[in-house]
């Protein structure tokens, strides 16, 4: 049976993983332990012919095989907790150990039993084997048990059965010699192992003629543990469900995939879980060459609606996982799709990086939200006519695990991207309000907290719901919250927005329009949409000092504003004289970094403490 696993091993194609040459290597020891069992009976019934010196050795050599196979299972265990440079470092470390044993065995004396037909050897030889047994085989037992976690599931049940079917055959043995079990154990886990995880078969994706995306994702994982050099490409069908729906001929697909991975052994194909085709080469100048079929296949297809778009990556060592490959193709695709010609794409070395940083930033604010890293700081906002701080404006900040904080302008394009933002903005939300529930900063004078809502807010239909339930878990009044819509979000959401406008503005909620000036400035937004607060842009302020025009500019939105009933906020102001001259403008309010910086709530506190307290 074992050699008839082995060959239908060898014949199928397969790829040449480290993993599959340790189970090439216990294959191997496994036939030549069988082989020496049966060989070792036959000199002890011939004996007298062998001599009985050379009888000896043979059924000694069978003892150490059998050593061997129990450190081959070992090593084939344990491939799946460290890395490859590390595994073979622990191999060869416990094959000296081994190979000790091994020798020893070979030096110590052997008995044979052969009466009335019961075969079987004793003495210090087998005993020391079965003590070598008995430490590496319940340590293995321990290994599929302790670090289950961490080993393929069929690996460790795999082992689990053969290692427990050898430990009982050997016991049996022990006690009933005449009953020779290691062998058929033997037999059984090799059966075990190919069946669940080492047949050939279960790389191959038969449908298409290739390796399949378990096969591509084990030796991804090889390779970047090796850091070794290789190109990819990825072939990206645009109309996937032609080929569900199995309007297209797969045997076709099935015929170039076989021609390719026959032509060109240097290449390697695999069709992933989303039907997108992946060449691997050590060269890229390998898959250029065996493009040209794939090219030609589907330009013959694109009648039915069958294209691709290719995306060739030169530097494949650069990517993490599968999951980064496929994250980091599909990105490039949505992101360059202006720059793809003929249906093809270079992915970069800034492609690349650009990528890893908005994946990292996705990450940490995933890990963020989960682990209650969100806060907000507080920026102070000026009353002119008051003479106080009566308001102040919530902004998002992640705190990193060593205590320093990423910015706005690194986390919030990728959560806009993404639709994390709605998540943040929530997490904002329920933080403003869990600040105002104490009181303390309206005994001080705070009369407004200002949120920022992003597009996406805008255009649920529930904000006003998630809103209220917060608000009413916090106990608050509604009055003192104030939300700021954007211009881009108020241009390309304005109908959207609207009915939630009124709808907060009704349990007296107001709204500021922010940004004011920053780029696409329409004054219809101010006749149509009901806000109550106008928030100047901070370039706006700045083209106040150098320009006539920008100074008439402002003077005109101000009394506007204010004949509407607005407020007028000036954001951005830095220096004094920034200041004088918003005053003279007779804007209502001030804001920027010539009073304060955003603060931690514990820093704006004390702040409002100090400049409040005499006011």
């Amino acid at each position: 049976m074992v050699i008839l696993l082995s060959a239908l091993y060898f014949k199928n194609r397969r790829l040449k993983l480290y993993k599959g040459q340790l189970f090439v290597g216990v294959l191997i020891i496994s036939i030549m332990n069988l082989s020496l069992d049966i060989i070792s009976l036959v000199f002890i019934h011939f004996r007298d012919y062998f001599t009985v010196p050379v009888t000896h050795t043979v059924c000694k050599l069978y003892l150490v095989v059998l050593i061997l196979e129990i450190w081959m299972a070992m090593c084939y265990t344990t491939c799946d907790l460290m890395t490859e440079v590390r595994h073979r470092r622990f191999c060869r470390s416990l094959g000296m150990i081994t190979l000790v044993f091994g020798l020893v065995t070979m030096l110590q004396d052997i008995g044979i039993y052969d009466v009335a037909g019961v075969v079987y050897t004793y003495g210090p030889a087998v005993y020391l084997t079965y003590f070598y047994a008995l430490i590496m085989l319940p340590a293995i037992i321990l290994c599929t048990i302790i670090y289950k976690k961490k080993m393929n599931r069929h690996r460790c049940l795999g082992m689990r059965y053969w290692i427990t079917a050898l430990v009982v055959a050997a016991l049996v043995q022990f006690v009933y010699n005449d009953l020779l079990l290691v062998g058929f154990a033997t037999s059984v886990g090799i059966i075990v192992l190919f069946v669940g995880l080492e047949n050939p078969e279960l790389q191959l994706d038969r449908q298409y003629g290739c390796f399949n995306s378990a096969a591509l994702a084990e030796l991804l994982k090889q390779s970047l543990e090796r850091r070794e050099k290789f190109a990819l490409c990825d072939i990206a069908l645009d109309n996937v469900s032609i080929l569900k729906n199995k309007t297209v001929d797969i045997t076709k697909i099935r015929k170039v995939g076989n021609k390719v991975m026959g032509r060109n052994p240097d290449v390697l194909v695999f069709n992933n879980l989303d039907m997108n085709i992946i060449l691997i080469a050590k060269d890229i100048n390998a898959i250029r060459r065996i493009l040209q079929d794939y090219v030609k296949y589907f330009g013959e297809m694109s009648p039915t609606g069958l294209e691709s778009t290719i995306s060739i990556m030169p530097r494949g060592n650069q990517i993490k996982s599968v999951d980064d490959l496929l994250k980091l193709f599909g990105y490039c695709r949505s992101q360059k799709s202006a720059s793809i010609s003929n249906n093809v794409l270079f992915v970069t070395d800034k492609d690349v990086r650009e990528f890893h940083l908005i994946d990292s930033m996705r990450s940490e604010i995933t890990t963020a939200l989960d682990e209650d890293r969100v806060e907000i700081f507080l920026q102070p906002i000026y009353n002119i006519k008051k003479g106080k701080y009566t308001a102040a404006e919530s902004l998002v900040r992640i705190r990193k695990h060593d205590g320093e904080y990423l910015m706005p302008n690194l986390f919030i394009p990728v959560a806009e991207a993404n639709g994390m933002i709605l998540d943040l903005g929530k997490r904002v939300v329920d933080k403003t309000c869990s600040f105002l529930a104490d009181g303390k900063a309206v005994d001080l004078g705070l009369e407004t907290l200002e949120i920022n809502l992003s597009i996406l807010q805008c255009e649920q239909p529930d904000l006003l719901e998630d809103v209220l339930a917060v608000i009413a878990r916090h106990g608050i009044e509604p009055k003192y919250l104030c939300m700021e819509v954007t211009e881009t979000a108020s241009i390309n959401s304005k109908k959207l927005i609207l009915s939630n406008m009124e709808s907060f503005r009704n349990i007296g909620i107001r709204f500021a329009l922010d940004d004011f000036g920053s780029g696409q400035s329409n004054f219809t937004y101010l006749a149509d949409m009901p806000f109550d607060i106008l928030k100047l842009d901070m370039n706006l302020i700045k083209s106040y000092q150098v320009s006539d025009r920008a100074r008439h500019v402002i003077q005109a939105v101000e009394r506007m504003a204010h004949e509407m009933g607005l407020e007028v906020v000036a954001e951005g102001v830095e220096t004094e004289e920034e200041f004088d001259n918003m005053k003279k403008c007779g804007v209502d309010s001030i804001q920027g970094f010539y009073f304060s910086k955003p603060l931690p709530v514990p820093e704006y506190m004390k702040f409002i403490r100090e400049h409040n307290r005499d006011v």
